[in-house]
């Protein structure tokens, strides 16, 4: 199936294995770098969503550049950008420089973004584009657990060498700037890619110049149809509902099962292991019960896996529980994206994409700083009820909207099957005439 694949796509699957390695280190590491800096919960909320904040306010002058750059170019500087940029985030432990470096890779965030938003959708063809998906869903979540693993080992290892304990800003420290290193070396294949050029006939050859500036035209927004915006909605309550309770999960094993940083990197790995296998088989749920009701279902699963980590009075249960919403959660969050750029005009990827990814980044901007407020005042009880409670709502008001998607292509099908051959359509007339 690899080799069906596009060169792009699998240039692309290249870049998600390096970077999603790296990505896992401050996933596993970084709550416990603040956390040993003397920095409160609710701090640690602010600091993950000063990325998506510093997103958003510099989206007018990231437009600009990614306008003047062009997409392929984009595509690499975005990409160094936000990984050089989040470099003194370790290097100086100063709250404020802290907060100021993770906002103003933000900067890079959107131009990468812009660039690579619908990049697999671009790169694929409908009929290998639920194996695309899924097995880039894969390589990701198996490159996070390789990075967990070691993630949660060598703070051990380094920190007698740096004469610290094992779970000292030290130590966390060095591993963290290493992985942000590497992380900007993965720019190699996405250069490959920006050198790709068009070939005539090949519409997955090479990505397509967009121009993202015009859709600052108001008349240009409006003029894209309702589902565009509609299907966002339910993606940005999923994730938000995620972002609310497992942006804090290392944390929160500590503080309810005293599970170690070595046992946190090795659940951390091994569910991401599970959601990869998972990925792998959401073409054929596709199959098996159609996208709509694996969408729903798969929602409800993973609402009720949040509940029996709730619920769970040990570290086994709670790590079975999380196995379980990963797994169910990883089929539905991919055929959902597949499903939104199946029932999309070609035209449309990209301003599809740019919604779909800015649903993805309002949970995780809103969600952390709110869900660190309610830590320290409430616990955790409040943040599972309301996961729970935004999912459910999530898979109800997506069924509502595929339902309404689904009538009306029917509608538009039955239009084009009564309208009469073109060879029996009155021809225009011309002003002459």
């Amino acid at each position: 199936m690899f080799r069906r694949f596009t060169y792009i796509a699998r240039l692309y699957l290249v870049w998600v294995a390096i970077y999603y390695v790296t990505f896992a280190f401050p996933a596993t590491l970084m709550n416990f770098y603040l956390e040993a800096l003397g920095l409160d919960r609710a701090f640690i909320g602010l600091f993950h969503g000063a990325s998506q904040f510093g997103g958003l306010i510099l989206a007018l002058p990231a437009l600009l550049c990614f306008e003047r750059m062009g997409r392929r170019a984009a595509l690499v500087f975005g990409a160094a950008f936000a990984s050089l940029a989040r470099l003194p985030t370790v290097l100086v432990p100063v709250p404020e420089v802290i907060l100021v470096a993770e906002a103003l890779s933000g900067f890079g965030t959107v131009i990468f973004g812009l660039a690579s938003v619908s990049l697999l959708a671009d790169a694929s063809t409908e009929d290998h584009r639920a194996a695309l998906f899924g097995t880039g869903d894969f390589t990701r979540t198996v490159a996070v657990l390789l990075g967990s693993i070691a993630a949660g080992s060598l703070p051990a290892l380094i920190a007698p060498l740096l004469q610290v304990g094992d779970q000292s800003a030290e130590a966390y420290r060095v591993v963290l700037v290493a992985a942000f290193v590497v992380r900007t070396l993965a720019v190699v294949p996405l250069a490959m890619i920006a050198r790709c050029r068009p070939v005539q006939g090949e519409p997955t050859a090479a990505l397509p110049d967009v121009r993202a500036l015009r859709y600052l035209n108001p008349r240009v927004l409006l003029g894209q149809r309702l589902q565009v915006y509609a299907l966002g909605v339910p993606f940005m309550l999923l994730l938000a509902a995620e972002a609310l309770v497992f942006t804090f999960f290392n944390l929160l094993m500590r503080d309810r099962f005293g599970a170690s940083d070595a046992q946190i990197g090795l659940i951390i790995g091994v569910n991401a292991l599970i959601g990869s296998g998972a990925a792998l088989f959401a073409p054929r749920f596709a199959e098996w019960m159609g996208y709509r009701p694996a969408i729903v279902w798969g929602s409800f699963a993973t609402a009720a896996g949040v509940a029996a980590f709730a619920l769970s009075s040990n570290l086994l249960l709670g790590a079975l529980a999380v196995f379980i919403q990963v797994a169910v959660s990883q089929i539905s969050r991919v055929l959902y994206r597949v499903y939104v750029v199946n029932v999309s005009l070609r035209d449309e990827y990209f301003i599809v994409s740019v919604v779909m990814a800015i649903a993805a980044n309002i949970g995780p901007a809103v969600a952390p700083p709110a869900s660190g407020l309610i830590q320290r005042t409430f616990s955790y009880a409040p943040l599972f009820a309301a996961s729970i409670a935004m999912t459910v709502i999530a898979a109800l008001l997506f069924d509502l909207i595929a339902r309404w998607i689904s009538q009306n292509a029917r509608v538009a099908h039955r239009a084009l099957a009564h309208s009469p051959p073109p060879a029996q359509r009155p021809s225009p007339r011309t002003p002459f005439e």
